[in-house]
């Protein structure tokens, strides 16, 4: 399929930060609309780094980068930015500020019908049944909810940080962006907002990029998973139990191949440093066990597996709890004089 047809591409590209540490080498991607991908890797990988430059924010890397003419790319970072001099609804209202438009010439057609604007008008239609606009204010209310936003007329200025991500979020949901970028969507969330956002996200038509530390929301969601390790990208079709399953297979067969190489490695090397100064016949053997060694090296040996470094917690018992001493309840009464 040609690049031009791809929503997003990358190509060669490559991210080093100041000072020359490396972040990532020769990243190469392309999005086709209805992907729904998550992005793993230890912390410190470059996972919201590559998230920036997806959503057009971080220009600071070499290789090529795009999405396609006319894509709209929607992103919620870990401290999102909304517009202090309107409240919260207004600020949600922006996500939906085009689809609002559509329905306001809509209505403003439909007063005024005339055979010149009916071409117009059945335009609008389609796009409103397609998009399922006509009860958009009942899911703009359904999302708020859901997402647990603050109340409709809060001061923005006032809200907290995670207050500040559920606006973000209910927003671009609402906007339905071409590539849907989020990084960490359920930080914030309680268990019902994070299973409605679960049920919301397994629908999404477009693109769906996702860094999230909930396993079960990735298995839930991801159709596929991108591994940054080692400064490289690698590709997993499924979700992310899948991904475990397939890496695990892989890293075993790959330690299995270097085990195989390095027995063959330190057979050749004994033989060489035995017989390299023996007999005629003893040393052409050995001439050639070199230059098979050699050619090994030159075509790439296997990397020896490392994993992710992990932490690990144990808590101790604290053993049999004792009954509590003593226990009040409070009981409030009250009366009213008339």
């Amino acid at each position: 399929m040609a690049a031009y047809q791809y929503v997003y591409h990358m190509d060669g590209v490559s991210k080093t930060y100041p000072g020359g540490k490396k972040c990532f080498e020769n990243i190469r991607l392309s999005f086709l609309p209805g992907v729904k991908i998550g992005v793993v890797g230890v912390n410190g990988a470059g996972k919201s780094t590559l998230m920036k430059i997806m959503a057009g924010l971080d220009k600071d890397f070499t290789g090529e980068a795009w999405s396609a003419e006319g894509a709209k790319v929607g992103y919620l970072s870990q401290e999102p930015k909304l517009n202090e001099e309107m409240n919260v609804r207004d600020n949600v209202m922006l996500g939906v500020a085009e689809k609002k438009a559509i329905l306001g010439r809509y209505n403003e057609l439909a007063m005024n019908d005339s055979d010149e604007t009916a071409d117009e008008m059945a335009n609008l239609q389609d796009k409103i049944d397609a998009e399922n606009l006509w009860d958009l204010d009942s899911q703009i209310d359904v999302a708020m909810e859901a997402l647990r936003c603050p109340d409709d007329e809060a001061d923005v200025a006032t809200l907290s940080g995670g207050e500040r991500r559920r606006v973000a979020l209910c927003r671009l949901l609402l906007e339905a962006p071409d590539m849907l970028l989020l990084d960490e969507p359920t930080n914030h969330l309680d268990l019902e907002a994070c299973v409605w956002l679960e049920e919301e996200l397994k629908t999404y038509k477009q693109i769906l990029v996702i860094i999230s530390h909930s396993q079960d929301f990735m298995n839930g969601v991801c159709t596929q998973i991108m591994h940054l390790h080692k400064q490289r990208l690698e590709y997993y079709g499924g979700n992310y139990d899948a991904f475990i399953r397939t890496r695990g297979e892989l890293m075993e067969n790959q330690e299995k191949r270097y085990q195989h190489e390095q027995d063959q490695i330190a057979h050749m090397k004994n033989y060489i440093a035995r017989f390299g100064h023996g007999s005629a016949k003893l040393a052409r053997q050995a001439q050639s066990k070199e230059k098979t060694l050699a050619k090994m090296v030159a075509g790439g040996l296997t990397e020896k597996v490392t994993t992710d470094k992990s932490q690990a917690f144990y808590f101790y018992s604290c053993g049999t709890i004792p009954p509590p001493v003593i226990m009040v309840q409070v009981r409030i009464f009250s009366s009213k004089l008339s």
